[in-house]
């Protein structure tokens, strides 16, 4: 059974999104107190100029006048220090939930028991793994900043509120305005940006899968067919990013006009009222400043719903349509039966060999693969033990660049070398059963002795069933 990280929800839960964002709470929460320490410390600035203007400048007390700069700069003080915090835990909580989904969607790619339903290649699994996730970890940014833009709107709204009640709710109603109104002009970046996402994911598992069976590809001599095939699918993604990105500057000139319009009719009102000496030169600065500081949240509000959870929630219907697929077979298989010590058999595997349960024996197949990092890394996490499984895999060359980078699919070594690395591996797991198919074809003669004379000192007493028809294998089989 593939690993799924408890703190996500069940990928059948129709609430799937928003409890996964808001699965890491812990850092979610300071985030978001965090943001609004600074967002209402910001908004305090104005209401701390105006004040000073009205008791200190008015008065001309140059102590009350320090002690209103000494005030602005620890206000300001608070809010950095908040920002910091809070912009530090947001980062943890989608960096967290990321890890989390990265967790799940491997995990079920790399479940033994395959995946059935939809035929995904490996380009498309790995959009998902990569760009899906970033999509949906990157949404947990909306349990954060709206709760920091709606409180320090509510500030706002009682702060002109207690200057002029009526200024004070028409500040209260206009903000919803514009929100809904940013939200709206979003509509159409909502749908353009999904199309997008699609587009861009298909140009990515065609890249992918291209760049995988390339040497086929050569082979067959399909390169102009492939090539063909990946420039419509870029020609379709650049069209539906241009649609997007169209969708998006609307949404910015719509955003711009509803905040102008806004501020512009804010400032009138409050012109007036200063005018007929209603409210005083201070409380007009205060909310002249206030309403050009709260504009941003109130527009970035509606752009962060409409440009963020758009393209989470289409991501996340990738990554729960792939978490929700039915496996190839339905139960592992008992492992094989075999005498204890080493079993060579000279046939092909049966096909239902991946089917075995992993956790009563270890199959290796011909084809093992080589991740990057060094050649102890990919053997095994304990160096000794490492070096060990080498030394039964004849890889005495090996070792002494044990601490070197192997690259890419292992690049950058030889045939041989990744043969007996892949090898090394299934030895140092230590398995009770070990399963082999054909684990020397790369290697000499001489080298292939010594590997067989070694795998069967090294495991006597266990079972290693090896399909080849190497005759140095059967020279060493029990």
């Amino acid at each position: 059974m593939h690993y799924t990280p408890p703190s996500l929800p069940r990928a059948d839960d129709p609430r799937w999104l928003i409890k996964t964002i808001n699965s890491r709470w812990r850092y979610t929460v300071p985030a978001a107190l965090g943001i609004t320490a600074m967002m209402v410390t910001n908004a305090s600035a104005p209401v701390i100029v105006g004040r000073a203007i009205d008791n200190a400048i008015a008065s001309q007390s140059l102590a009350d006048l320090w002690r209103y700069i000494l005030l602005l700069a620890a206000v300001m003080a608070v809010g950095a220090v908040g920002g910091w915090f809070g912009r530090g835990w947001l980062s943890k909580g989608m960096l967290t939930v990321g890890h989390d989904l990265r967790m799940a969607v491997t995990g079920r790619i790399l479940d033994p028991r395959g995946v059935g339903g939809k035929r995904y290649t490996p380009g498309e699994l790995l959009s998902i793994a990569s760009t899906d996730v970033k999509r949906v970890s990157n949404a947990v940014m909306l349990m954060v900043f709206p709760v920091g833009y709606l409180l320090t709107i509510t500030y706002v709204a009682y702060v002109v509120g207690s200057i002029h009640l009526w200024l004070g709710i028409a500040i209260l109603a206009g903000g919803p305005l514009v929100v809904f109104g940013t939200i709206a002009a979003g509509r159409p970046l909502r749908h353009t940006s999904g199309k997008r996402q699609k587009a861009l994911a298909e140009a990515a598992a065609t890249a992918t899968d291209v760049v995988e069976g390339l040497r086929i590809i050569k082979g067959l001599g399909a390169v102009d067919v492939v090539s063909g095939r990946y420039k419509e699918a870029s020609i379709r993604a650049r069209q539906a990013t241009i649609r997007a990105n169209a969708s998006h500057a609307k949404l910015d000139a719509t955003t711009e006009a509803l905040g102008t319009i806004y501020v512009i009719a804010a400032s009138i009102l409050a012109a007036l009222f200063a005018v007929r000496e209603t409210i005083t030169v201070g409380d007009l600065i205060t909310i002249i400043g206030v309403t050009q500081f709260v504009i941003t949240p109130m527009t970035i509000l509606g752009k962060d719903i409409a440009a963020n959870w758009a393209p989470a929630q289409a991501s996340a219907a990738r990554i729960t349509r792939l978490l929700l697929e039915p496996p190839l077979f339905s139960a592992y298989l008992p492992a094989p039966t075999f005498p204890t010590g080493l079993t060579v058999i000279d046939s092909a595997p049966p096909a239902d060999l991946a089917q075995i349960d992993r956790a009563q024996a270890l199959v290796v197949p011909h084809g093992a693969h080589l991740f990057e990092g060094t050649v102890l890394n990919n053997v095994a996490d304990d160096p000794s033990a490492a070096r060990a499984a080498l030394e039964v895999a004849a890889g005495q060359d090996i070792l002494a660049a044990a601490e070197r980078e192997v690259g890419e699919h292992g690049a950058g070594l030889s045939g041989g070398q990744r043969q007996r690395v892949a090898l090394a591996r299934a030895i140092a797991q230590d398995p009770d059963v070990l399963i082999l198919q054909d684990p020397t074809t790369a290697v000499d003669s001489v080298t292939e002795q010594a590997i067989a004379e070694n795998v069967a000192t090294h495991r006597a007493g266990r079972t290693t069933v090896v399909y080849t028809s190497s005759p140095a294998w059967k020279a060493v089989a029990e």
